[in-house]
This record gives C-alpha cells, sequence and structure tokens, in this order.
C-alpha cells in the first residue's frame, strides 16, 4: 500500500487514538491541511463503534476516512477494524490503520487481512502529519 487512500463522501475525517495528546496534535496538523472538512476525535475501538452505530440511524454522518491507532485498551485497533469490515454498511469505508513507531511485519499483515486501506506510521514531525493530511485529498496528486 504505498499511496494512502483519498477522503471518500462530504463526511468527516475521524480520528481514533487513546492518547488524548496524539489527538491534539493530530488535530491541530489537521488544521494546517488543505482539507476543510469537520475533524472527529474519538478515544477509543468502542467510541468509533458508538458513532458508527450512530451512522446507522442517521444521527451522524458516514465518516470519508477513519485513522485508527492500532494501540489501545480495551478494543484495540485490530478488534475495531474487524468489527467495522463485519458490517455491510461499512464495507468500502476508507480505514488507515495508524501504527505507532511500528512497521512490524505481523501488524502489517494483519491489517491487511482484516481489510485496510492503508498503513501510516505517526508522522513524528509536524509538517509531516500535515502533508499527510493534505494526501488524503481527493484532489491531491499521486507524490
Amino acid at each position: 500500500m504505498e499511496q494512502p487512500p483519498k477522503l471518500v463522501g462530504p463526511g468527516p475525517v475521524v480520528m481514533v487514538d487513546d492518547s488524548q495528546d496524539d489527538l491534539v496534535i493530530a488535530q491541530r496538523c489537521y488544521k494546517r491541511s488543505r482539507l476543510d472538512r469537520e475533524f472527529v476525535a474519538l478515544g477509543g475501538g468502542e467510541d468509533l463503534i458508538h458513532y458508527l452505530e450512530r451512522v446507522q440511524t442517521k444521527e451522524a454522518t458516514m465518516p470519508a476516512i477513519v485513522l485508527l491507532d492500532i494501540n489501545m485498551p480495551d478494543m484495540n485497533g485490530f478488534d475495531a477494524l474487524a468489527e467495522i469490515r463485519s458490517r455491510p454498511t461499512f464495507q468500502e469505508l476508507p480505514v488507515i490503520m495508524m501504527l505507532t513507531n511500528s512497521d512490524s511485519p505481523r501488524d502489517i499483515e494483519r491489517s491487511v487481512e482484516l481489510g485496510a486501506s492503508g498503513l501510516q506510521q505517526k508522522p513524528l514531525r509536524l509538517r509531516d502529519y500535515v502533508s499527510f493530511f493534505d494526501s488524503l485529498s481527493p484532489t491531491s496528486a499521486a507524490a
């Protein structure tokens, strides 16, 4: 998976991470990017599943993409991805697994097997995070 998937539809960018600090950094970088849609920060896999249940009942907007941290307590990213892909409504929803300082072949293989649309190590530099968000735009050119 060379290029990250692009945003699909007009919905929000949803990021799921148990680290409040990581969410704050991501949100700040998102605001500096060219993307202008809502950014929804969720604190765990269970929160994501509840959000998606609200999407199914039309109480929330279908995400344009989900950025999903792998290492979280309770419901980790793998469990959340498996749950997402088990629901027909979300079969085509772009989901990028966020690898926290990991390029573990096992994590990568498992992400692909579960149906991740892309993989991304969390950027260490702010400008790289902004560039990552810019690359999600449907109008961004392939690098």
